[in-house]
């Protein structure tokens, strides 16, 4: 492919190099002056050896016609190279390869607000008093509130118990959240919108808010739009 493109980029460069041959004017009889010697220099006797010291050496400056043709055949020649190799010019492959914007992946980015499409994701519940574990009693259940904008501890804002170990699927995260602080003193006003299937034994269908200290979760969950939040607190 590479010997492919540069034979290509020879053969629409000398192409260009000939449209310009055939526009550029060159003055009448630039050649002859270039060719024809010089008054001003004394041809040297044989074995004479000459320096730049001698005046009759130094050359005179070329004349400006001659001067500004090849600056004018350098400048085209650079142009048209550039032209051909540039992304937005010539036929070549870069251009049909263009680069393509990359879509974002992942469930969110660092502020928790990830892609809406990324469907829910898997949260397990955790217990940070270790007695607790192991036990699926009454006093281990952790709370699945109704509402993260109220109390915790409200005996009305209760949707469920959940246990250490649970898995929970997430909808989506809040961020300002009534704050609250685990046995171990971690506090957090991040709360899941949670959602658990109901099974048999003691496990029933909950549907409501888990606080972020009741998880260790480490995948970003995209924030809750207005309609998702509890009514009153839409945004």
């Amino acid at each position: 492919m590479r010997a492919e493109r540069r034979e290509e980029t020879a053969t629409a460069l000398g192409e260009q190099l000939r449209a310009a041959d055939a526009v550029i004017d060159v003055p009448d009889g630039l050649w002859e002056r270039v060719r024809e010697p010089r008054p001003d220099v004394t041809p040297a006797a044989p074995g004479t050896a000459r320096t730049s010291k001698d005046p009759a050496w130094r050359r005179r400056p070329l004349p400006m016609t001659v001067i500004v043709v090849a600056a004018a055949a350098v400048v085209f020649v650079v142009c048209g190279t550039w032209w051909l190799v540039s992304p937005s010019g010539g036929t070549g492959a870069v251009q049909g390869g263009a680069a393509q914007k990359p879509s974002s992946g992942g469930r969110g980015g660092p502020d928790g607000q990830g892609d809406p499409d990324s469907g829910p994701i898997t949260l397990r519940v955790h217990n940070v008093e270790k007695a607790c574990q192991k036990l699926r009693t009454l006093e281990c259940a952790l709370r699945v509130a109704k509402s993260p904008y109220e109390l915790y501890a409200d005996p009305g804002n209760s949707a469920g118990r959940v246990w250490h170990g649970d898995s929970l699927t997430a909808a989506c995260v809040i961020t300002d959240g009534q704050l609250v602080t685990d046995e171990k003193g971690v506090s957090s006003r991040r709360w899941y919108r949670v959602e658990k299937s109901g099974g048999s034994g003691d496990s029933k269908r909950v549907e409501g808010w888990l606080p972020g200290v009741r998880t260790r979760n480490s995948t970003e969950v995209r924030l809750c739009s207005g309609n998702e939040k509890p009514p009153g607190h839409g945004s």
